[in-house]
């Protein structure tokens, strides 16, 4: 109950704080502001996340944090470890010696 309280108070204050910034901002500026917003999100969900030391981390940070690509946005939950419960096995081990994948179902003659 308290997490739900706490995500509800962030969704609301981000939800307020957008259109409040944007009626400081002049009319003209609304549309290319908005513009920026969406195509910096967009890029930061589809661009993988830079490898730690590389010169693009900066960058990549600086266009999810104006695209509000934070805390968890798709791109982070996409890279997380599978929560399944089934092991991941490699392509290898699921074909047998012609290729063909292999059944666990019992054979006929046992």
């Amino acid at each position: 109950m308290k997490q739900t309280l706490l995500t509800g108070a962030k969704v609301s204050g981000v939800v307020t704080l957008i259109p409040t910034l944007m009626a400081y901002v002049p009319e003209a500026w609304n549309t290319l502001i908005c513009m920026v917003i969406v195509v910096c999100g967009a890029v930061s969900t589809v661009v993988p996340v830079p490898h730690a030391g590389s010169f693009w981390t900066g960058i990549y940070k600086a266009v999810s944090l104006v695209g509000l690509n934070f805390g968890w946005a798709a791109n982070r939950l996409a890279s997380a470890p599978s929560t399944s419960g089934q092991p991941e096995q490699k392509a290898g081990a699921e074909a047998g010696a012609s290729g063909a994948p292999q059944s666990n179902a019992p054979s006929a003659g046992a």
